[in-house]
Formats: C-alpha cells, sequence, structure tokens
C-alpha cells in the first residue's frame, strides 16, 4: 500500500471524538475550536484549544455538560469536529514513538516525530497524528492516521 491511500476521512467530514475538559476544568462546546488531547478505548481525545496554532478545527456536536461537574482531562461524552483536511492512515516510522496530536514529517519509510533540533523545518510538517494503531486492523496495522495540513 503507497503512504496515504488508505483514507480515514475526507476534508469536512465529521471525525468521532471523545470531549474531555481542559486544563480548567471547561469542556468545548459546539463552534469552539479544539485541539487533540490524546487518545483513550480507541477513541481519539480533543479539548478546547489551549495552545495557539495547535487547533484542528471546530466541534459540530458536543455532549450537554455543565462545566462545573468536570475535572481536568475527564470526559465529558461523545462529539464530532469536522475535518479540516484529509485523513489518512501512514506506516509509523517512529516504532510507536509518535502520540495522538504530534506533528509528523513524511519520509521514505512513513511518518515520525517533527524534530526541529535535528533540522527538520515548518514546511516539512505533513500534519498532526489523529490516532495511532489502537484502532488498526489488518490494513491499518502498524500505522498512524494523520490529519493533513495540506
Amino acid at each position: 500500500m503507497v503512504q496515504g491511500d488508505l483514507r480515514l476521512a475526507d476534508p469536512g467530514q465529521d471525525l468521532d471524538v471523545d470531549v474531555i475538559a481542559d486544563p480548567d476544568g471547561t469542556v468545548a462546546d459546539r463552534g469552539d475550536p479544539v485541539e487533540i488531547a490524546g487518545e483513550a478505548n480507541g477513541r481519539t481525545q480533543v479539548q478546547l484549544v489551549t495552545t495557539p496554532g495547535d487547533g484542528i478545527g471546530s466541534l459540530k456536536s458536543a455532549p450537554a455538560v455543565d462545566d462545573g461537574d468536570y475535572a481536568a482531562g475527564e470526559v465529558a461524552g461523545k462529539g464530532t469536529a469536522l475535518a479540516q483536511g484529509p485523513v489518512d492512515w501512514y506506516e509509523d516510522a517512529s516504532g510507536g514513538a509518535v502520540s495522538p496530536g504530534d506533528l509528523v514529517v513524511l519520509t521514505g519509510t512513513g511518518v515520525r516525530a517533527y524534530d526541529s533540533a535535528g533540522g527538520d523545518t515548518p514546511d516539512m510538517i505533513l500534519g498532526r497524528v489523529f490516532a495511532t494503531g489502537t484502532r488498526a486492523s489488518a490494513e491499518t496495522a502498524n500505522k498512524v492516521a494523520v490529519l493533513r495540513h495540506h
């Protein structure tokens, strides 16, 4: 399989996510910008953007919550985010060292973490890891899903 030949989502499609409380205990609502915060039980977790430039898009649907009821990192419920770019599966050339939300670059053998200290430049960034092998099937084993910037 050629890198990126197995598409998880097209731009504008819904991405199923778990919405978690940010470090202040605030839960993103519909239309709020979100960033990838992690992954658990085979689902990508998102929270309100805490770092400028880390947003992946906005929530299309969000759980009905009372912010006062959630601690930082606690799952508030299921939601959907709109894919701003394509999400494709790529070989994990990092040996499992990349996590959801990490910036990655494409190499001849797959994707690895972006390394500015190692000489990587921003124009080399392919996108952010959306999901890891926890969602793997026979077709996606040893791969990571990347929400591409371009």
